[in-house]
């Protein structure tokens, strides 16, 4: 019994590229998660700095992405350090991540062309795209890193560069 090979007459795509995918999927996904949770303590800092660690703990503690950055928008009005938190840009690195987390990698046997596959629709991606977004998750944990950083130092009159 032969293989696949045997039977079609052309060149097909071999499993290198499935593991960049994996490889650019595990990256994004690292550095997704590293921003979401400088996000998330930023939530819990600014809610402690206002005095409510009980609203963090009893109830914005277990939320998701979505609304975590919805609690941090609403807390930024009264936190003017998180007023320049590039909103629009974490949820789109979240829509993105959902996409890439929530769709199973469907590669063209016959060239190095893959689509996700999600509930919906299918969606083409490039391994240059997941690494633009890894890019766009660094940055923007930088971002809140910076910001955090300078929070708490204003907050307990600490230098955070030493």
């Amino acid at each position: 019994m032969g293989n696949l090979r045997d039977i079609f007459d052309r060149p097909f795509a071999g499993p290198e590229m499935r593991q960049k995918y994996e490889a650019a999927l595990g990256e994004f996904l690292v550095k997704f998660n590293a921003t979401e949770n400088y996000m998330r303590f930023a939530v819990e800092q600014v809610a402690k700095s206002l005095g409510h660690q009980d609203l963090w703990e009893k109830h914005l503690a277990g939320d998701d992405f979505s609304r975590q950055l919805n609690n941090l928008r609403l807390l930024a009005l009264a936190e003017p350090f998180f007023a320049d938190v590039p909103f629009d840009r974490l949820a789109e690195l979240n829509a993105t991540r959902n996409k890439l987390a929530h769709s199973h990698y469907d590669q063209d046997l016959f060239s190095e062309e893959f689509e996700l596959v999600g509930k919906r629709k299918r969606v083409k991606m490039t391994i240059e795209e997941i690494k633009k977004a890894t890019e766009d998750a660094d940055d923007l944990w930088n971002d809140l890193g910076w910001t955090l950083s300078h929070f708490w130092e204003h907050e307990h009159g600490v230098s955070s560069v030493e």
